[in-house]
């Protein structure tokens, strides 16, 4: 049972390792760029570059532990006075109106990478692939609508992924 709650758990937060780590490259760079630029002289023409797909990465990575997590944006004041019934309603409108509208960026994200395929572009000056830096867009418009569903229909919360580490685990994590 401890491990298959334990693979959910890291299964629900590989996106947020996804964002951290291109976070943390992301501020090593621009940092380092910094440097590079006003101390040394020598700016990095790559960096721009980089820090681009670095943010696609970072906030499309992020963006499914933001459903999970309640940090997305939202407007709670009107939403509170409801009865539950019509919080019901208004949440299975708010499904629709997420999901369509993530599927539709996610769709034409197949498509601009499709594009990016057929056409074989690539950055300037590094010579990514932009379907390598746009791949994470349509995979993540599918996570946020599983966040979604998983946090306003089967009330799935940080807090029992939280609740879930034992305070051994916590130890052990500590030490290393």
């Amino acid at each position: 049972m401890k491990e298959q709650k334990n693979w959910k758990v890291m299964l629900l937060n590989l996106d947020v390792v996804i964002a951290a780590v291109a976070m943390c490259i992301l501020v090593g760079l621009t940092f380092t760029g910094v440097i590079a630029r006003y101390v040394v002289n020598r700016p990095f023409a790559w960096i721009e570059e980089v820090q681009a797909a670095l943010i696609v990465w970072v906030i499309f990575g992020a963006a499914g532990a933001a459903f999970r997590t309640a940090n997305h944006a939202a407007i709670e004041v009107f939403y509170e006075m409801f009865p539950n019934a019509v919080k019901t309603v208004i949440n299975v409108i708010i499904l629709i109106v997420s999901v369509i509208t993530l599927g539709f960026l996610g769709y034409n994200a197949v498509k601009y990478i499709e594009v990016f395929t057929m056409s074989g572009r690539t950055t300037p000056i590094l010579h990514f692939s932009y379907k390598a830096i746009f791949c994470i867009v349509p995979v993540s418009c599918v996570w946020q609508i599983v966040n979604f569903i998983l946090v306003n229909f089967f009330h799935y919360s940080e807090q029992e992924v939280i609740e879930s580490i034992t305070d051994e685990e916590f130890e052990e994590a500590k030490k290393k």
